[in-house]
């Protein structure tokens, strides 16, 4: 059996190729010679046994394996540089990096946040509030230690723990004719819809509706913000598709009424997302109860 002999210089190259995707570039970056950047990806390789770049007409390109093998290096990299630092920084003083789908940063981000502060109140945070493709790729690439997203598919690089489950709601401007009515599958195709992006658990439920009824639809108005499409509902542009919390909230502060759909059961759960096989520190565990303790109050109003 082949004893494998790669070290920490090997993959932070490795990782700087990706970034360049450049031999020429990554030896120029780090004051090297090109040919001592190429042996020693090619010692990688061998070790190994993986190609991971495929060179077609003097360009790299990262190989499948590649692909994976850079998620698991950049893992490594990063634990190791934490661990470098261990004993110069205070652990309350690292900082937590987050990532939240742009509903669960709307409604559950900042009491989440006050909870974790009461009990890490010097703890950095660095929080991106995006779509959900977006969140996966930043947890692939190890630039966020967790994610908080509603309806995210499982795999085998990533684990989930469940936090809630909430009820999906169509709402229309109090002035709309179907304000206050059922539609009929049938009613579907006389109405403007007003949708997040595919991709969105709100959307992916609706398209999954449609689907089971042999329905075809586009809405006219698309977008990742919630309140614009909230805002074009109370102004009688369309209907539009929220989880009940949202709606809750948009329901006081908005001139808009509830509709109801013929055989629509929709319901967004929301999750943990983490990396498999990712260390939880005391600061991690502690941000996840504080969402799940926040999603769980809201999922009992």
């Amino acid at each position: 059996m082949r004893r494998m002999i790669m070290n920490l210089r090997q993959l932070r190259l490795f990782l700087n190729v990706c970034e360049t995707m450049s031999m020429t570039k990554t030896a120029q970056n780090l004051y090297l010679s090109q040919p001592a950047i190429s042996k020693a990806i090619k010692e990688l390789e061998q070790e190994l046994d993986e190609i991971l770049f495929d060179r077609i007409n003097g360009r790299l390109f990262l190989t499948d394996e590649g692909r994976l093998f850079k998620i698991k290096a950049s893992q490594v990299v990063q634990d190791f540089d934490s661990l470098r630092d261990f004993t110069t920084l205070d652990d309350d003083k690292l900082p937590l990096k987050i990532g939240v789908s742009l509903t669960i940063g709307r409604k559950t981000l900042g009491p989440a946040l006050d909870l974790f502060k009461e009990t890490y109140p010097e703890t950095p945070l660095k929080i991106y509030a995006e779509n959900i493709n977006s969140i996966k790729q930043r947890l692939l690439n190890g630039e966020i230690d967790v994610a908080f997203t509603e309806g995210f598919e499982s795999n085998q690089e990533f684990e989930r723990e469940w936090l809630s489950t909430y009820e999906m709601l169509f709402v229309c401007g109090r002035a709309s004719k179907w304000a206050g009515k059922m539609m009929s599958r049938e009613d579907i195709l006389e109405v403007p819809f007003l949708m997040r992006e595919k991709g969105s658990s709100l959307r992916d439920a609706f398209d999954a509706y449609l689907y089971q009824n042999e329905l075809e639809m586009s809405p006219v108005l698309e977008s990742v913000n919630t309140e614009i499409l909230v805002n074009a509902a109370e102004k009688g542009l369309g209907v539009t598709l929220l989880s009940k919390p949202l709606a809750d909230i948009a329901f006081k502060n908005h001139e808009l009424a509830e509709i109801k759909l013929e055989g629509f059961e929709g319901q967004s759960t929301n999750y943990c997302v983490m990396l498999k096989g990712k260390k939880q520190s005391r600061k991690l565990r502690k941000i996840i109860a504080c969402f799940k303790e926040i999603e769980q109050k809201s999922s009992r109003n």
